[in-house]
């Protein structure tokens, strides 16, 4: 059985991936982190096959008593550089609903943040998606990089 952990924030967003995933991976097993942390941790903690990472993440998971802390533009390379310093190895795909990351002179778009990935996170980094709930193309996407992630190497 495949494990599969998305590490989103947005529920719309983690629905919409699950249902995807029904349809090209039916007996996988999904679990969701909604945090940086949260998705570290289970990493660390569990066997994962697969990462579906959101770029822009909360620090903590948000709940009644905790606001979720800072959320950060770049979680989602802060989490490729924690897998890289605890030397855990597993396919990551970014899903992202922004083009353009940060602000001022740390702003960045997708296509740059997508090419140093690739370049410092080798290991674990297999590409990026351009979300968007209306239009159906992030799927097609989704299922060419999923397929490829999971082929043996």
């Amino acid at each position: 059985m495949t494990n599969i952990l998305i590490v989103e924030d947005d529920e719309n967003k983690i629905t919409q991936i699950r249902e995807f995933l029904k349809s090209v991976a039916p007996d996988a097993h999904l679990t969701a982190a909604h945090s940086l942390q949260s998705g570290l941790r289970n990493v660390k903690e569990k066997q994962t096959d697969l990462v579906l990472l959101d770029m822009t993440l909360p620090t903590y998971d948000i709940g009644p008593d905790e606001p979720g802390g800072d959320t950060h533009p770049y979680g989602g390379r802060e989490f490729l550089r924690q897998l890289q310093r605890f030397k855990l190895k597993m396919p990551v795909i970014v899903i992202t609903q922004f083009e353009t990351f940060g602000s001022g002179s740390d702003a960045t778009t997708l296509a740059a943040l997508d090419e140093e990935l690739r370049q410092k996170h080798r290991e674990n980094y297999r590409g990026s998606v351009y979300y968007h709930a209306a239009i159906e193309s992030w799927k097609d996407q989704l299922r060419v990089l999923f397929t490829e992630a999971l082929q043996p190497k």
